[in-house]
């Protein structure tokens, strides 16, 4: 069962912010490649990723409840 529910003004600005900075991330660990070791590089683009899935958690809630009630 989808609850369509607002969001609040302070999620949308965490969301903004965590895509915002999943974007920099990224970029910083493209132009980082070559001139550090490699670990940095990856750590970067992990915490990248980690962001990205912290600015999609609404999407992944809905999809993770459309699993569990597509199961029952």
């Amino acid at each position: 069962m989808a609850r369509n529910r607002r969001r609040g003004i302070g999620e949308i600005i965490s969301t903004i912010a965590f895509f915002g900075m999943s974007a920099w991330l990224a970029l910083e660990a493209l132009a980082l490649i070559g001139t550090v070791p490699q670990f940095q590089v990856y750590g970067l683009f992990a915490a990248s990723l980690m962001c990205l899935l912290g600015g999609l958690r609404f999407v992944i809630v809905e999809i993770v409840n459309a699993i569990k009630s597509a199961r029952k």
